[in-house]
């Protein structure tokens, strides 16, 4: 029989996450459920996957093996252990609420490495506009209005006149 703390963590999870499942700020979060009763030969796991802007996907998971909670830290660095749902919970959520700030650095990166490879500021505003319109064909690859503005600002300072 399966523990009852993974019964729970899948409750909890649902309950903190639900908001923010499907929006395109949040790169189109879906959550994926694995069921397996725990032990070391069938390991639970609840997959979290996102877009950035372009379209590169991103994840994080939480598995439950020999009675553990485990899922790598926001750097994927090392691996955390939990005991309870509620640990699980409150470190899924801190890295749910990041992705819109994650989002926004992977986007600022993109136009450097656009600016970097000799594109024109025309060429940045095109590429975005590419990414706007994505989101008809490929929702957490594309941007948002509020993303859009942030990408066009940033765009605007790289190009500006440095001063003396």
């Amino acid at each position: 029989m399966a523990d009852e703390r993974w019964q729970e963590l899948k409750r909890r999870l649902q309950d903190a996450v639900s908001d923010y499942v499907g929006r395109v700020e949040y790169g189109n979060l879906r959550v994926e459920v694995y069921e397996g009763d725990g032990t070391e030969s069938a390991e639970a796991r609840v997959a979290m996957a996102f877009e950035v802007p372009g379209g590169s996907t991103s994840q994080f998971a939480v598995s439950f093996e020999s009675g553990e909670f485990r899922m790598l830290d926001a750097g994927a660095d090392s691996v955390l252990g939990f005991a309870e749902p509620g640990e699980v919970v409150e470190h899924v959520a801190q890295q749910v609420e990041a992705i819109p700030a994650y989002r926004a650095a992977r986007m600022r990166t993109e136009i450097d490495q656009l600016i970097a490879d000799g594109a024109t500021r025309q060429g940045v505003f095109a590429e975005l506009n590419r990414l706007l319109r994505l989101g008809t064909e490929f929702r957490g690859g594309s941007l948002t209005i509020d993303e859009l503005t942030e990408a066009c600002r940033y765009t605007v300072q790289a190009f500006a006149p440095r001063g003396n």
